[in-house]
């Protein structure tokens, strides 16, 4: 089987295994929007954000050094190390974060998530047990568990929390309920992986763990960068608006990444082991047939979801605090149009060991994510929110810019880009259009809104993509075909 067609029938287990558990736990959050305040949601995103800066500072590269350097006869080697070095320093920062990180919460203008932190440092330090495994599995192109940890995880976290939050547990109940998916999904990656893939000791060797340092310490910067930008914009408006507009932003932003999660991020998950497997001149150009892949689904889903967001959240949640959500989720969708493109450029750019210009970009999108909430948090949530999309937005232009210069061809990467913004542009039309006319006839119940938009919208789109997406088009649907066969 070619390396493409692996890769494309990774992308598509992941990406149905990833939907699949993430719609599993977004009816689950939308239910629980009945039993939780969006002040619960908000003092329990606190204590996990804290919790997993800890996490993300002791993650140093040492999964993807395992993926791009741990074949041939040294696998057992780096795998080990990889192995002793992601539980020794796991162990110190989430035994530190789990001692003392509760007394970061009164400065988040959330002072009970304090008693949050150690539980939630602890299902984090069960879940850093089957990071290595779940690497090597990535290593051998072997999708599947990873996906059925993935999907298993979500459907047990999502009950757990459920019956725990109509029993009455509050914040407890997504405390609890992370630390049983943590175990649960732990237990079925070391199922399929094997102990000794991951765990079978070698001699310890300085040389070796230098080599990774090398190699990883770019990564952890920018890992500790990536997860930051991702999550202290959730403390930052916490510290200005407190714990319940936090909850309706969190909500937000968790429905805004939906595309860029369970699409983009399971496909840069596949792409980053394909890499590395290609020869380097063959590099460039599966760097621009992703993009312009990845653009082709991404970009309708991060819009669309924009485009519907008042008549969708009036529909699915509560008609009180919670409606913030909507005017929030308008602003935050562009993260799936930006986010997405930032994982595959790191694909390409680790697969060539050029870490630190992604380290160099993330540091970057963090300083203007904290700079640009701190600035505009005096004009209101909602304008404080697009401080996000903007630093999202810029530095992934700047990642387009910088692969420029490595041998990608301008024209393709830039044509992958805007013919399906071109083709959204219309799609948007056509939605739009749809809404303006039934609000004329009096039909204003959002379920008919909602509908009546998706439909006129996704045809739009279909049809424009057929036509301003052509080359891209076709080749997607190739490669479908081609995954999908069994010769």
């Amino acid at each position: 089987m070619s390396l493409a067609r692996k890769a494309a029938r990774g992308a598509i287990w992941t990406i149905l295994s990833s939907m699949g558990a993430r719609a599993i736990g977004v009816a689950g959050t939308l239910v629980m929007t009945r039993f939780l305040h969006p002040h619960q949601i908000g003092e329990v995103s606190d204590a996990v954000v804290i919790g997993m800066t800890a996490n993300w500072a002791t993650i140093w590269g040492f999964g993807q050094y395992t993926v791009v350097k741990g074949r041939g006869p040294d696998a057992a080697e780096v795998t080990w190390h990889a192995t002793v070095a992601y539980m020794a320093l796991g162990a110190l920062s989430l035994g530190l974060v789990a001692l003392l990180g509760g007394k970061l919460a009164p400065f988040f203008d959330a002072p009970r998530a304090a008693a949050y932190v150690p539980f939630v440092a602890l299902a984090l330090f069960i879940r850093r047990i089957g990071a290595i495994p779940e690497r090597v599995l990535q290593r051998q192109m072997k999708f599947r568990a990873p996906g059925m940890a993935l999907f298993a995880g979500e459907l047990v976290y999502t009950l757990t929390a459920l019956l725990l939050a109509a029993l009455g547990h509050g914040g407890w109940s997504i405390v609890i309920a992370n630390i049983v998916q943590s175990c649960v999904v732990v237990l079925i990656l070391i199922r399929a992986s094997g102990i000794a893939s991951w765990a079978t000791p070698t001699p310890l060797k300085w040389s070796r763990f230098a080599d990774m340092l090398r190699y990883g310490v770019p990564l952890g910067i920018q890992g500790l960068a990536h997860g930051a930008s991702r999550y202290w914009d959730n403390l930052t408006i916490s510290h200005y608006f407190g714990p319940g507009p936090t909850g309706a932003y969190n909500m937000a932003y968790n429905l805004a990444d939906i595309p860029a999660v369970q699409v983009g991020e399971q496909i840069a998950l596949v792409l980053m082991p394909s890499m590395a497997e290609l020869p380097p001149e063959r590099r460039p150009r599966a760097l621009e047939r992703s993009t312009a892949l990845l653009s082709l689904v991404i970009f309708p889903l991060a819009v669309g979801l924009g485009l519907v967001a008042y008549p969708l959240i009036a529909l699915i949640l509560p008609a009180n605090e919670w409606q913030l959500v909507a005017p929030l989720l308008v602003v935050l969708a562009c993260l799936s149009v930006f986010r997405p493109i930032v994982w595959v450029l790191s694909a390409y750019m680790e697969a060539e060991s050029k870490t630190n210009r992604l380290m160099i970009l993330e540091v970057a999108k963090l300083a203007l994510l904290v700079i640009g909430i701190i600035a505009l948090q005096q004009f209101g949530i909602r304008v404080a929110s697009g401080a996000v999309g903007a630093s999202f937005g810029i530095t992934a232009i700047a990642g387009v810019v910088l692969v420029m210069r490595e041998g990608t061809s301008p024209r393709r990467l830039l044509a992958g880009f805007l013919q399906p913004i071109a083709a959204c542009a219309v799609m948007a039309a056509a939605a739009l259009g749809v809404r303006e006319g039934l609000v004329a006839a009096g039909l204003t119940h959002p379920a008919i809104i909602l509908v009546a938009m998706i439909v006129a919208g996704a045809a739009a789109y279909v049809v424009a993509a057929l036509i301003i997406c052509r080359e891209t088009s076709r080749d997607m649907i190739d490669l479908v075909k081609k995954a999908m066969s069994r010769g």
